[in-house]
């Protein structure tokens, strides 16, 4: 028993085993690093001999993370990368970088919530952000760092804050059918560049990334299909958010469009001496793939126009909710729409847009069950008839029920 240093996965850690307890602190992967690292398991062996020492991790929140991040980066998509650095740099280290990991406990994550709430962060947001604590946590609880998890359960605790901010119960902003035809319209007339890519995310529901990352050798025109197996985000090209190629359904008007824009594109091949058609379907005029930035511009001259003539100025991801719920209105089943979506579980889908499923209050004969004395047939409504077997009783109706003429019989 005691402190002892250990490569690891290619660092050096000090190792403390102690009353039961371990503990594990990651130096470095440097000859300085193994020097450090012996001095420092000195020290607390030193601290064991005197009975001073009492097993603690010696980690900052913020040494935990920075090693998190370098370390499980090859998993990352470019987009999360930056994304949670971004978050680990600017949010999570000035409010909880300098705590030990043993020190962050749940009244911490709290205050971390009340102080970002009053920020103006949304309840949405602050999860993400939590959810990287999460991870260093629960790593640093399988290296025997800390015994447990303040962390877990943490989106349980966000919904309950987010739920008592609510005033009301909120649901995804999409446009009307007329909002559709009219943006569409606008953008043909002001954006004819940006045009078809618009057409395609109203008429499918793919992701903006999806569409960017679309390429002529995905387009079945024939079969009036496309095959969705990758996403330009950030400028480079990744795996759909699900991880899985899926195949869409295009329809006539959308297939149309895409026959005339590859036209479009050989003529402009031809003119400018290009040796093939640019592999993206959504290209810039120098045939490279759309820079982001530009879509995003495109979008919101088109919008401020739009809202002009009196189109909701709903975000550009509000075509993927328009899909949705203009096809569950038409009646296409939550699984087509889900597998349309790229939706892992149709649960998901009905969760989100339960709300656009067609109601049919009416006809409710799916629940008219017989009784077992009653034939399932309508009642009568014939003038009653006399009974020969029993005077003074009459039957109504099919039920043939026994009925005095002045009233039901006793028992």
């Amino acid at each position: 028993m005691g402190a002892k240093v250990r490569k690891i996965d290619g660092h050096y850690r000090v190792v403390v085993h102690h009353e039961g307890k371990k503990t594990r602190q990651k130096i470095g992967p440097t000859a300085a690093d193994k020097r450090r690292a012996q001095k420092i398991a000195d020290q607390v062996n030193a601290k064991i001999q005197l009975g001073e020492f009492q097993v603690e991790s010696t980690t900052t929140l913020a040494e935990a993370m920075a090693a998190w991040h370098e370390e499980f980066a090859p998993t990352f998509k470019p987009s999360f990368a930056a994304e949670s650095a971004r978050i680990i740099k600017s949010h999570l280290v000035p409010e909880l970088g300098s705590l030990l990991l043993s020190h962050v406990d749940r009244a911490k994550l709290m205050k971390y919530i009340s102080c970002k709430t009053k920020a103006g962060l949304k309840p949405a947001t602050i999860l993400i952000h939590l959810s990287i604590v999460r991870r260093v946590l629960g790593l640093a609880v399988s290296e025997g760092e800390i015994e447990t998890n303040p962390a877990h359960g943490i989106g349980r605790l966000i919904a309950k804050v987010e739920r008592s901010q609510r005033t009301e119960v909120d649901q995804v902003q999409c446009w009307t059918r007329d909002e559709t035809e009219r943006l569409l319209s606008l953008a043909h007339e002001h954006e004819p560049s940006f045009a078809p890519l618009l057409h395609f995310l109203f008429a499918t529901g793919v992701r903006r990334g999806e569409a960017l990352g679309l390429r002529w050798e995905d387009i079945n025109l024939t079969a009036g299909q496309a095959t969705i197996r990758r996403s330009w985000t950030r400028g480079a090209y990744s795996t759909p958010k699900s991880g899985r190629a899926r195949v869409i359904a295009l329809p006539p008007s959308l297939a149309e469009d895409l026959f005339d824009l590859l036209a479009q594109r050989r003529g402009q091949q031809l003119a400018r001496g290009w040796p093939e058609v640019p592999p993206p379907v959504f290209c810039s005029e120098a045939g490279t793939p759309l820079d982001e930035r530009n879509v995003t511009r495109s979008w919101q001259r088109l919008r401020r126009r739009a809202h002009r003539e009196g189109v909701r100025p709903l975000k550009l991801h509000a075509a993927r909710h328009t899909f949705a719920r203009l096809a569950l209105e038409a009646g296409r089943s939550i699984r087509w729409v889900a597998a349309q979506l790229g939706h892992a579980n149709p649960a998901l889908t009905l969760r989100v847009y339960a709300h656009a499923m067609p109601l049919e209050d009416g006809d409710l004969s799916f629940a008219d069950f017989a009784s077992p004395k009653r034939p399932a047939t309508a009642r009568s409504t014939s003038a009653p008839t006399r009974n020969e077997n029993a005077p003074g009783l009459t039957g109504r109706g099919h039920s043939e029920n026994l009925e005095r003429e002045t009233g039901f019989e006793p028992a």
